[in-house]
């Protein structure tokens, strides 16, 4: 198991998080509900990454044979995802390098009053 990729996988949880906030302080909506929502699905990601260093791990002892990393997979999907609202959220709270986000990472402008509702 590589450590240094579960420091990365755990850098971009904490940056999407503080970034959300960032994003709702600037935008006056803050709201303790989203926070407590997104505090679940930022531990439901741990837990995932914490499941597969199980399975990597114990999947030997009882003779099953998984022929694929499963941390990395977990930790490559995890990363893609945060990188993802990192940009959405960077792109709302400085709209003046939205450009420059979406030639790099596609366009992620997304109506955010549809998604309250």
């Amino acid at each position: 198991m590589n450590v240094t990729m579960l420091i990365v996988v755990f850098t971009f949880i904490v940056l999407d998080l503080v970034v959300g906030i960032i994003k709702a302080l600037a935008t006056s909506s803050y709201k303790s509900l989203k926070m407590r929502e997104g505090l679940w699905h930022k531990l439901g990601e741990i837990l995932c990454v914490a499941f597969g260093v199980l399975c990597e791990t114990a999947f030997p002892y009882v003779g099953i044979t998984v022929n694929i990393p499963m941390v990395t997979t977990i930790c490559i999907y995890i990363v893609l995802m945060e990188t993802g609202s990192i940009v959405e959220n960077l792109a709302v709270i400085s709209p003046n390098i939205q450009k420059v986000l979406s030639k790099v990472f596609g366009d992620y402008s997304k109506d955010d009053e549809q998604e309250d509702e």
